[in-house]
């Protein structure tokens, strides 16, 4: 069969956050995941894993390549036969493969429509996969970073709220009017805990209001 751009991958609207979880690489796993599939017989891959997303983006044919994915994903969906995987995923190909990344970088396809740190996490993904992404999608990328850019300058979408981190803020100032003075306590070691402790997202005095929580009783 002839080669061509894939997508397989789960998301938010496919799995549960215990599943996608589970699923997530992190940034010193993209090379070995990805060296399973090209020696699977791709010729190019890139691997975006986010809190909500898990997606290898690859030139390839139908088989063995994407069998590769799909078993480097059940290997991680503990006491789970190996086929309960599929029924989490999606596979996109060639035209809808494109059009998918380019809804993904220009904040589509996200849980808070329009949200700012995906195309950051596109182009990261991009950057750790570079070895093995091939000239294929090296285009592809700078294309769909190209097109997230003019969607959020020429469009009002990253008018509204920017991500699930300050959804939560707009909600909480509705509920308790404002903010200042009031404590906050972030659940979580990401981006987004990571910007609401800088006071990025809260705008809180954060040596005062913002209180990380810690995983030891220590």
């Amino acid at each position: 069969m002839e080669m061509g751009i894939k997508v397989l991958g789960v998301n938010h609207r496919t799995a549960p956050l215990e599943v996608r979880e589970r699923f997530a690489h992190g940034a010193h796993e993209v090379p070995g995941a990805l060296a399973r599939v090209m020696a699977a017989g791709a010729a190019g891959g890139v691997l975006l894993s986010t809190c909500n997303r898990t997606e290898f983006y690859l030139v390839a044919d139908d088989e063995p390549a994407l069998e590769t994915v799909w078993s480097l994903l059940g290997e991680r969906l503990a006491a789970a036969p190996p086929g309960d995987v599929r029924e989490y995923g999606y596979i996109a190909r060639d035209r809808e493969a494109v059009r998918h990344l380019y809804r993904v970088s220009s904040g589509l396809d996200s849980m808070i429509l329009g949200e700012s740190q995906i195309q950051g996490q596109v182009r990261e993904a991009w950057e750790a996969s570079r070895a093995q992404a091939g000239p294929v999608l090296h285009r592809l990328f700078q294309t769909a970073l190209h097109v997230g850019s003019r969607v959020r300058t020429e469009t009002g979408l990253g008018m509204g709220t920017a991500s699930a981190a300050s959804a939560g803020v707009a909600v909480a100032g509705k509920i308790f009017g404002d903010l200042a003075g009031r404590s906050a306590l972030i659940l979580g070691a990401g981006d987004m805990a990571e910007l609401a402790k800088r006071g990025r997202i809260l705008r809180l005095p954060t040596s005062r209001s913002v209180r990380p929580p810690r995983r030891t009783p220590s």
